[in-house]
């Protein structure tokens, strides 16, 4: 059964929208990279945007750009401790440790998604169902050697979105995509571009 898994994400934020104007102020480092709650103090690393909230709960805080109507709302995640991990209104993570290596997260699942206005989970392999067919996917996305990504439109494209025991509010997220005759692994940020055997490709045929 496909599975709405932003619709939960956008109810939040507008539930929790009322509260902003109680909300702690959120001080944006120069270079954007960073903020700090002024309440606690603790201060905050932008993570790779390849990582998103998989939902958010309660308003943590706010930032307000001076000059401008620009504002960012930072949101507890749930299951993580919000002194480590807050959620935003664009959809990005940040940090106060140190920033997590997703080729060192243990997959509890890897969600295919169908990408859009809506992500929109198609379906899943699950570890301790799908462990050969999770390493294979992961080994060859971090290990695999990097190729050029093609031009042109694509034929056919899915989301994938990793989940972890370690960060089980948060997803790492890549694509896959087919273009002609062959078929890649992308990640829109870093670009980073591996193409996928036909054997592989094999499992994302759509169900």
């Amino acid at each position: 059964m496909k599975r709405f898994l932003p619709i939960l994400f956008v109810l939040l934020l507008l539930l929790t929208a009322c509260t902003d104007r109680d909300a702690v102020k959120f001080v944006l480092d120069e270079d954007g990279y960073g903020c700090t709650d002024t309440e606690t103090g603790i201060h905050y690393t932008a993570l790779d945007l390849a990582f998103e909230p998989a939902s958010v709960a309660a308003v943590k805080g706010i930032y307000e750009a001076k000059g401008s109507d620009y504002t960012r709302t930072y949101y507890e995640i749930p299951g993580l401790d919000p002194t480590l991990y807050l959620g935003d209104s664009e959809r990005g993570v940040w940090c106060a440790g140190e920033a997590p290596d997703p080729k060192c997260l243990t997959p509890t699942a890897l969600l295919v998604c169908e990408e859009g206005a809506q992500s929109v989970e198609i379906y899943r392999f699950s570890a301790g169902k799908d462990d050969a067919v999770i390493a294979e996917i992961l080994s060859l996305w971090f290990e695999g050697e990097g190729t050029e990504k093609p031009e042109g439109a694509r034929d056919f494209s899915r989301g994938i979105k990793l989940q972890s025991a370690e960060l089980p509010g948060i997803h790492y997220c890549f694509e896959y995509f087919v273009q002609g005759e062959n078929a890649y692994f992308y990640e829109i940020f870093s670009r980073r571009t591996v193409a996928v055997p036909s054997a592989l490709a094999e499992h994302f045929v759509e169900k």
